[in-house]
């Protein structure tokens, strides 16, 4: 009677052992691709828009298609114009036609702002692949479309502010709506450090016969430009705050909201 207390015993404790370890495996399976998928998850943005996707991996030109081979390099984490001639490199994993656009610039050396092209075409290539010129950080512009390639009759609007240094770094957004033929730059002055600012707008454009699909470049306009581009990202379709800026507000606030209201 006394062993067959003991096999019963054993056998209860066997079966409690069994009933807590197999919860603890069964998490440790599960918990692997969990931990996979937050490996492979892409790193936060500084804006607080999680459908922002990043366009430069800060080492190679992957995803980017130049004009010419050697006008651009991946240098320090920067896509940096060689200053070899007139060209541009776009953004070849995605064209959009309505999108939101970030970036930061800053100019090394040159006599022409730095310039960059939304709206173009590349079947067939043309001249500055016949896209709308946004000059970044202070809203200088031109459109390169067929029978226009001229500073817009109308079509562009400069907003008065604080002229910005193009010599150190400056962060722009770029909203665009496709059915509206509406864009919009904003952008401000990076301090010493830090990862964003407070942006203004600067430039507006609209036509309603300009929206359409095509690729983001980046253009260097003439010989002898150096131009750098870091922190690049890309949101389209936009479903964050769609055709409002998120950069005019303070990190965390909404365009929008209250608190936008008491910040703008």
């Amino acid at each position: 009677m006394l062993r067959r207390t003991l096999g019963m015993a054993a056998v209860g404790v066997a079966m409690l052992a069994a009933a807590v370890t197999a919860p603890l495996a069964m998490a440790s399976v599960t918990s692997a691709p969990q931990a996979d998928a937050a490996a492979k998850a892409p790193p936060p943005n500084p804006y607080g828009d999680p459908n922002l996707v990043s366009m430069f991996d800060g080492k190679t030109l992957a995803g980017w298609t130049q004009a010419k081979p050697g006008q651009f390099s991946a240098v320090n984490g920067t896509i940096h114009g060689n200053g070899t001639g007139r060209g541009w490199v776009y953004y070849n994993k995605q064209q959009v036609g309505t999108f939101r656009w970030i970036f930061n610039v800053r100019q090394v050396k040159g006599n022409h702002a730095p310039t960059v092209l939304i709206w173009g075409t590349t079947t067939p290539i043309r001249d500055a692949l016949s896209g709308i010129q946004f000059q970044p950080p202070n809203g200088g512009h031109w459109d390169y479309r067929p029978g226009h390639n001229n500073g817009g009759k109308g079509e562009f609007t400069q907003l008065p502010h604080t002229k910005i240094d193009i010599h150190q770094w400056a962060q722009c957004e770029i909203v665009g709506n496709m059915t509206t033929g509406v864009a919009r730059m904003a952008c401000c002055p990076l301090k010493a450090g830090a990862t964003t600012c407070k942006a203004v707008e600067v430039l507006d454009f609209k036509d309603k016969k300009a929206g359409r699909v095509g690729p983001l470049a980046i253009q260097v306009h003439n010989k002898g430009i150096t131009d750098e581009y870091k922190s690049l990202y890309v949101e389209s379709p936009v479903k964050q705050s769609p055709d409002k800026f998120i950069t005019t507000c303070p990190h965390g606030v909404r365009p929008g909201s209250p608190d936008a209201e008491t910040q703008m």
